[in-house]
């Protein structure tokens, strides 16, 4: 197995694992994989426009050093470990419970 990383304009974005480039190829076809790049944030920002293109390329030292530590410390099994390269927040874990609270209540 070899770590490859999915950059988008020029930024390394999320590392994972791959037999070869082809089947890394075919993971970063994965609509999970997709929806998250799209959905999750960076600075306010979403990592993927949904239009740029997603590089495929081989993980440097330091990117393949953090992967290898994640995947030894990390609590999820199985063969779909990948780990963002940079500060993440996912919005649509946030419920907006509150809006209730917003509303004009005739004071």
């Amino acid at each position: 197995m070899s770590v490859f990383v999915a950059e988008i304009l020029g930024r390394g974005i999320v590392a994972f694992d791959a037999a070869n480039e082809d089947d890394a190829r075919m993971r970063l076809s994965d609509e999970a994989l997709r929806r998250d790049l799209h959905v999750f944030q960076n600075q306010g920002r979403c990592l993927w426009d949904g239009v740029a293109e997603i590089n495929l390329r081989g993980a440097l030292p330091k990117e393949a050093e953090t992967w290898q530590a994640s995947r030894a410390t990390g609590s999820q099994l199985g063969e779909d470990w990948r780990i963002f390269l940079l500060p993440v927040v996912d919005p649509s874990r946030f419920d907006d419970d509150d809006d209730d609270d917003d509303r004009d209540n005739g004071d």
